[in-house]
């Protein structure tokens, strides 16, 4: 009795054995076969744009090449991520009026004309040519410039929630306008930093929500960073339509500094053959202790 118990475990072993193997080759023969990913191409290089108005009244554009989405992140360094996309190759000029402006190479991709009269209502054109990257073109319209009549910064709120309300007013000039205001640290920060604001808060304003040219508003965040008596530097701008919308993708998308470099690109750009935005409107910075 025995051995036949022996066998028949055996020979049903066997047969489960047997089924198994069916079972693999079957899955097997349904594995689709790898794919060649040899010919997939990579996003092609962009010439990235950025600019800014300098209190004394000179234009600094910025050129950057773009990058892939795993180049860099959150955590990057921005200095050392700037100075490794910084275009320095181009011939860059401003026109307008029929009068045309060279721009001069500073630093690590920043360009800067001095001498160019700025006319609000009038409209510049930029043509940037790289040897290594190509050419890229865009247009702007100098914005008409708003300066703050009274502004403050006051410190509410126990640790962790640090909030720091700005009360300001301002006097709106004719027409639609739109505003952004940022707030950050006072210290000092050079050219590539003034122009991307990279720790900056950032509020954004239409004037349709004004009823008189004199207008007082009032907003609040909270910044684990800052205390009563630090210095902030807070500032206006009056900017064009466009890079207002612009800015307000980037505010709601919550993109980080590696972001605006990066493929793919989910926001607008007025940079023909290119990214990222060529504008032309003064900021009204002042730096305040925080109270």
């Amino acid at each position: 009795m025995e051995g036949k118990c022996l066998n028949a475990m055996l020979e049903a072993g066997k047969l489960i054995a047997s089924m198994m193997m069916v079972m693999v080759a079957g899955l097997w023969s349904c594995m689709p076969e790898p794919l060649d990913v040899d010919d997939v191409n990579a996003p092609q290089t962009s010439i990235v744009v950025s600019s800014l108005i300098l209190p004394d009244s000179s234009v600094c554009v910025l050129l950057t090449k773009s990058i892939g989405a795993l180049d860099a992140n959150s955590e990057t360094d921005p200095h050392a991520l700037i100075a490794s996309i910084a275009i320095n190759d181009a011939l860059v000029n401003i026109t307008s009026d029929g009068h045309s402006y060279p721009m001069t190479l500073l630093q690590d991709g920043v360009y800067q004309v001095v001498d160019m009269p700025l006319i609000p209502g009038q409209e510049y054109h930029l043509r940037v040519r790289s040897e290594a990257y190509g050419e890229v073109t865009a247009s702007a319209v100098v914005q008409t410039p708003v300066f703050f009549e009274h502004v403050k910064t006051r410190f509410t709120g126990t640790p962790p929630d640090h909030i720091v309300r700005v009360a300001y007013t301002i006097t709106d000039p004719p027409g639609a306008n739109y505003y952004v205001l940022n707030v950050q640290e006072a210290r000092r920060r050079n050219v590539v930093e003034d122009i991307l604001k990279v720790d900056a808060y950032a509020v954004i304003v239409e004037d349709t929500r004004f009823k008189e040219p004199r207008f007082t508003d009032e907003f609040q965040f909270v910044d684990d960073d800052f205390l009563p008596g630090d210095s902030l530097e807070v500032s206006i701008a009056n900017v064009s339509p466009d890079y207002f919308h612009y800015v307000k993708l980037r505010l709601e998308s919550d993109l980080d500094l590696a972001e605006l470099f990066s493929e793919p690109v989910y926001y607008p750009s007025n940079v023909r053959g290119g990214r990222g935005y060529f504008n032309l409107h003064w900021t009204d910075v002042r730096i305040l202790a925080l109270e």
